[in-house]
């Protein structure tokens, strides 16, 4: 348990005292005596988020298209008919196949009862070997035949099954490349799209980072400017070399969870810890905030002011560092709005104070 190091003679005091343990003591004694903390001290990156799942669906096989089913910014769930193909010439080829793989079939019934006619006269040598050499080797081919036919039958199932084109994974059309009476072939792009199930941000780090990137491997993605919205990462994926341009390495992201109104193409920023660093915080619970002004009354010779300060980054849970307005030992208000409260309750009674002498 973190615990609250006293300053000394005015030295600066230096606290390891979580957001939650400061947040009740400052309950219980409603003032703050503002000290140094041990954080986390990280350099921001931007970044880009990209879907882990992004591909383009492309025809396996010729036809003329007949229907799109799905247009751009469409959901599909995987399955889902996306496109198809005219099928006519492929229903022909899948009832030949299968009239051959019949006839296959009958020649090797023929052959195979051949064959067993022509053993039991040559064990009683009746007929010469010549002639059952020949019998077992149109067997052999009979099979061979049939085998043949029964892939040709699966591959004419395939092409057939090729003139729908489904979605391969649930996702979101971003691109449709075709029109209904084009002409497909394997290999023409027919639409892309990605999925929202899984998602990464692709940030390009300084070569000199890299080393302690790699060693603490901790690192967030930051939404907002100020860097108290973010998403925890799963994963990282370092690549093993850098770009020769930029002299960055590229690094992967990879989000635990989805964040709302989080998609591919959004800039953020990529949060990795590089050091320890001793700063000034204090809890945010504590801060007055007046749009874009921010304040904390600070207690002083049994009375209390409102201090205008700079906050920086968060300090760690329900803390912000302060840049400037404070200084270690000062003692601030817990609660600013029972502080402001009381703020004006002095006033009032230094003015009701003063009427009072300027009566007498």
């Amino acid at each position: 348990m973190n615990r609250l190091l006293a300053a000394a003679g005015g030295a600066l005091a230096l606290t390891m005292l979580t957001g939650a343990a400061l947040a009740a003591r400052a309950a219980a004694e409603k003032t703050i005596t503002v000290a140094r903390h041990e954080v986390a001290r990280e350099r921001l990156f931007e970044g880009v988020v990209e879907a882990v799942k992004q591909s383009t669906v492309s025809a396996q096989t010729s036809g003329r298209i007949i229907a799109v089913h799905f247009d751009i910014n469409d959901r599909v769930t995987k399955g889902d008919v996306l496109v198809e193909l005219d099928d006519t010439q492929h229903k022909a080829r899948l009832e030949q196949a299968r009239a051959a793989v019949r006839a296959a079939e009958a020649r090797l019934k023929a052959a195979e009862q051949d064959y067993a006619r022509v053993f039991r006269l040559y064990k009683q040598g009746t007929v010469p070997k010549a002639r059952f050499d020949q019998s077992r080797a149109e067997r052999d081919a009979a099979r061979a035949a049939l085998k043949q036919a029964q892939a040709a039958l699966k591959q004419a199932e395939e092409q057939l099954a090729y003139t729908k084109v489904r979605a391969p994974y649930s996702g979101i059309v971003i691109k449709r490349h075709a029109e209904i009476g084009e002409l497909a072939a394997p290999g023409r792009p027919l639409m892309t799209g990605f999925s929202l199930e899984e998602l990464r941000a692709h940030v390009e780090l300084p070569q000199r980072y890299v080393p302690i990137v790699r060693e603490k491997k901790k690192a967030s993605v930051v939404l907002d400017l100020d860097g108290r919205r973010r998403l925890k990462v799963s994963r990282m994926t370092i690549f093993p070399f850098s770009n020769p341009q930029t002299n960055t390495v590229t690094v992967r992201l990879y989000l635990a969870e989805k964040g709302r109104n989080l998609f591919p193409g959004m800039l953020v920023k990529g949060a990795f810890e590089v050091e320890k660093a001793s700063v000034l915080a204090i809890p945010e619970s504590a801060i007055a905030r007046r749009g874009e002004l921010a304040g904390v009354y600070l207690v002083r010779d049994g009375g209390m002011a409102l201090q205008q300060v700079r906050t920086g980054r968060p300090a760690g849970p329900g803390m912000v560092e302060v840049l400037s307005g404070l200084k270690a030992g000062d003692v601030i208000a817990a609660d600013p709005l029972e502080a402001a409260i009381r703020l004006k309750s002095q006033e009032k009674k230094r003015g009701e104070d003063a009427a009072k002498e300027g009566a007498e």
